[in-house]
């Protein structure tokens, strides 16, 4: 059953469900209601559809470099650790940790002089981290003297990242004294 609607130009236009006029200043525009979509709902669909896909996208991957800078982080005290052990078990006065230039890590020799096991835990450093990096320096301002071990690294989107860890030579430990003084990680932005 057609319904008569009342327009301000014209005296009546008929509306019925598979058809409709639109009176608008003396024109007629024929509208009808069409099963499928138009080109713009369709292109206005797809942009939303690929703007939710982009932020869940943009969520995971910040995840992931998230839960990666934490790994990174946990495998640089490891590390550091690593280095500690040794400096604290080993009780020969005369060895010195100190990062030397020119010293790479010969494992061919039985030879296991400080010296050497630093440079070979330095390689390992710049294998492990992501750009990776390490020098242990002797810090004799203090009393005991204490060996500065810092390890840096490069965080996903977010810069250089350090941690740092003193450690106080076996010989120099005061009895029951632990020989890791201080840790600490410092993250410098690129």
């Amino acid at each position: 059953m057609p319904v008569i609607v009342q327009s301000h130009v014209r005296s009546e236009s008929v509306f019925t469900p598979g058809d409709m006029r639109v009176s608008f200043a003396g024109m007629f525009i024929k509208l009808r209601n069409h099963a499928g979509l138009t080109l713009i709902e369709a292109v206005l669909a797809i942009l939303i559809l690929a703007s939710c896909i982009i932020g869940v996208a943009t969520l995971y991957t910040r995840q992931e470099n998230i839960a990666r800078g934490g790994r990174l982080h946990e495998r640089a005290v490891e590390l550091a650790r690593e280095l500690a052990k040794q400096i604290s078990d080993d009780s020969d006065p005369k060895h010195n940790y100190e990062t030397v230039l020119g010293i790479s890590c010969d494992t061919a020799t039985t030879a296991s002089t400080a010296e050497n096991r630093v440079a070979c835990w330095q390689d390992k450093v710049e294998q492990e981290l992501t750009d990776g990096s390490a020098r242990v320096s002797l810090d004799r301002t203090l009393l005991p003297a204490q060996y500065v071990i810092i390890v840096s690294w490069s965080e996903p989107r977010s810069g250089t990242a350090s941690y740092v860890l003193r450690v106080t030579p076996a010989e120099k430990q005061a009895p029951g004294a632990s020989p890791v003084t201080k840790q600490d990680a410092t993250r410098v932005a690129d």
